[in-house]
């Protein structure tokens, strides 16, 4: 039996808006006006982008930077109001990212890519492995910083795509994550004859229970960790993290789909 452990935020989430909100499936959709787009939305929306006119959607590793014509909710609201009206949940769209870039999920992989993120021919680590998964913002890197022996060695994609770009750590290269992942998973295959570290730390979003387990029974390991710090702790910890400068809303967006990943499947 795997050995699972889920760490909270230590820190008492602060008050705040920024929650997936559960809505029965079932329910009829109610129309905008109803879901709060009215007159007083017509206000706040005009006046928002006056002071934010331009879209931010990152788009080749650049903010689009066409005029934006759409005030888009980061974390879907779900008829949440609170969330609806929170400003922090905001960021100005133009028509083209909104429709297409946003609601197709701009962050997913190629098929390539995608075929590369679990691959087959992973197989049983020679040294202990520590799985550590959680959303961006929840402390990953750090935990792992924190208990990273002189002799570990890291596996982390985001470090590797970052290495290959020649880009800071926190900004996009899309271009990289195939090249990434075949590196990633060369250094996961290389673990089963590995004689030079003492253990491998392993970081990885992994929401689903599906996708941690599967990855525990290919490297043979027992050890899963899940930093299931909250999505508003998450956020903050993301606004204030100033290397993701730029970055910000799409790695909200990321974490809050985290969230729902893991209450669907966790």
């Amino acid at each position: 039996m795997k050995k699972l452990r889920t760490i909270s935020s230590r820190i008492a989430p602060a008050r705040s808006s920024l929650k997936v909100a559960r809505v029965d499936t079932e329910a009829r959709r109610p129309s905008a006006r109803d879901r709060g787009y009215d007159n007083r939305w017509d206000k706040a929306r005009a006046t928002f982008l006056s002071h934010r006119p331009q879209c931010v959607m990152i788009v080749d590793g650049r903010p689009c930077g066409a005029a934006a014509s759409i005030v888009d909710h980061i974390v879907a609201h779900r008829g949440d109001q609170s969330l609806f009206w929170d400003k922090a949940n905001w960021q100005p769209l133009c028509v083209h990212c909104h429709s297409s870039l946003k609601q197709s999920q701009e962050h997913r992989l190629s098929p390539m890519a995608e075929r590369l993120t679990m691959p087959f021919d992973v197989g049983r680590s020679r040294i202990p492995v520590t799985i550590v998964c959680g959303p961006p913002g929840s402390g990953k890197s750090t935990y792992v910083q924190q208990r990273v022996g002189v002799n570990d060695v890291v596996v982390d994609l985001d470090v590797i795509r970052s290495r290959m770009a020649g880009t800071e750590i926190h900004q996009p290269a899309p271009k990289f994550t195939g090249a990434a992942l075949e590196e990633r998973n060369r250094i996961l295959r290389s673990l089963a004859t590995d004689h030079q570290h003492d253990r491998a730390w392993f970081i990885i979003a992994a929401p689903e229970r599906e996708t941690r387990e599967t990855w525990a029974r290919k490297l043979g390991t027992s050890n899963i960790v899940v930093l299931t710090v909250s999505l508003a702790e998450c956020i903050q910890r993301i606004r204030r993290d100033h290397t993701r400068w730029g970055q910000q809303e799409r790695m909200a967006a990321l974490a809050a789909d985290w969230w729902e990943r893991f209450n669907g499947k966790g």
